[in-house]
């Protein structure tokens, strides 16, 4: 996704020049589906990349956070969501 830098260590995010403020769950699934654009993956395999790297994360808490994604990251940027998967666009 263009226009989109991701900073790790301060677990900013910034699109076009704009901070989004996130949740450090929010900024982990960001870093996760960002490094998976264009590609869809399951809240399953989300949860074991996020595990991968020591971010300890319900499944249950996917959605929630999957929602307030879609919801900040504004268009024509999108997050699709589709029966228990997750794509960035």
């Amino acid at each position: 996704m263009s226009n989109l830098i991701l900073d790790r260590p301060l677990r900013q995010a910034i699109l076009d020049d704009r901070r989004i403020t996130l949740t450090d769950q929010e900024f982990e699934i960001l870093w996760v589906l960002s490094a998976y654009a264009g590609r869809s993956l399951t809240h399953q395999r989300m949860i074991e990349h996020l595990d991968e790297n020591d971010v300890e994360i319900d499944i249950r808490e996917i959605l929630p956070c999957l929602l307030s994604l879609k919801e900040k990251i504004p268009p024509p940027r999108r997050l699709g969501l589709l029966g228990g998967r997750a794509m960035l666009i």
